[in-house]
Order: structure tokens, then C-alpha cells, then sequence
């Protein structure tokens, strides 16, 4: 399965640098430009399924990719929402600057109330185990949030030896045999 994943357009928060997590934060217009952008990334590829979180940030990055490639004459293709594809949950830090939330990481305080990577990573690791059940031979488009696609990476141990974030709208291009994962482009 050759799986397309992408991060979602910019919003507001990322424009202030503002931590989001489950915050239903919408794009914000350089974010919509960035999505109809984006879909010229995905336009040579044949996409067989698109999925999103259901975030409103995500889910309209995902639909204005696919209405701006050639993956929007489709018929047969439909855009699903997925609940484990969610960004990591901030507990009490969402809403807060960057600099608040890795100052409590560095004194350990406060923490309680944030998802622990291990549960973001087992989610996402459960929601293509199930898609490679369908789509074993197919491509798929996965939108949803930069948290997730750095935790999914690095616990596969694909995550490069870099201090890069995964940009808005950034493509990264997986295979995956139900097995194992290659990561064949990263952040582009």
C-alpha cells in the first residue's frame, strides 16, 4: 500500500505558534492557499482512498487537495473522517505558546493531562493495519496533524536525524507490505 501523508494547511495557532491538539482550529487563509497548492503534489498519483482526521483544519486541507488535483474527477472517490487519525491531545497546554508547554516538559509539571505518545502511535498503527486490509495494492491519502505524523515516524524509526518539523501541507510518501513501513519522501 502506498500510503500519501500529509499535514494539514496553517491555521491561525500556527501562525502564533500556539499548541492546537484536539482544538477544532479552522485554516486560516494562507492555510486554504497552501491546501489548493498542495494538490498538485498529489495530482501523479491515482488515489484509491482519502481519509482525514475529522478536524476541521485537516478536513478541509483534504478537500480542497483533492478538488485541486486530478484526483477530483474521481467518482468512486470518497473523502472519510477517522477518528484515530486526530492530532495528540495537549490536555491543559492547548491554547498555549510552545515556549510554556516544553518549559513543563523540561520541569515535569502539569503533565497529567496530556496523551501519551504511545497511544497516538498505537492508533495510527491501528488505522493502516485496517487499511491495508482494503487497500493492500492501492494509494491512499491520509491527511491530518504534524504530532502524529512526527510520533508515527519516529516509533517506526523513519523519522530522519533532524530537528525539522513536519511543515503544513508537507507530503510524505509511505509504502507499507502489513509489515513494515519504507519512507520513501519525506517532507516535501
Amino acid at each position: 500500500m502506498k500510503i500519501l501523508l500529509v499535514r494539514h494547511g496553517e491555521t491561525d495557532f500556527n501562525k502564533n505558534k500556539l499548541i492546537q491538539g484536539h482544538s477544532d482550529i479552522v485554516l486560516n487563509k494562507t492555510g486554504k492557499e497552501q491546501a489548493i497548492d498542495a494538490g498538485q503534489k498529489i495530482t501523479d498519483f491515482n488515489i484509491d482512498a482519502a481519509f482525514s482526521s475529522p478536524l476541521k483544519r485537516a478536513l478541509e486541507t483534504a478537500q480542497l487537495m483533492l478538488k485541486n488535483s486530478n484526483n477530483s474527477q474521481n467518482e468512486r472517490l470518497d473523502l472519510v473522517t477517522d477518528s484515530r487519525l486526530i492530532e495528540k491531545y495537549f490536555g491543559d497546554f492547548e491554547g498555549s505558546t510552545f515556549d510554556e508547554y516544553f518549559k513543563a516538559l523540561d520541569t515535569g509539571s502539569n503533565l497529567e493531562t496530556i496523551e501519551k505518545e504511545e497511544n497516538v502511535y498505537k492508533r495510527a498503527h491501528s488505522f493502516f493495519l485496517d487499511k491495508y486490509e482494503d487497500y493492500n495494492n492501492k494509494t491512499i491519502l491520509v491527511v491530518c496533524h504534524g504530532a502524529l505524523i512526527r510520533i508515527f515516524l519516529r516509533e517506526l524509526g523513519l523519522y530522519p536525524e533532524t530537528r525539522e518539523l513536519i511543515k503544513n501541507t508537507a507530503l510524505n510518501i509511505l509504502r507499507f507490505d502489513g509489515s513494515n513501513f519504507i519512507l520513501e519522501k519525506f517532507n516535501i
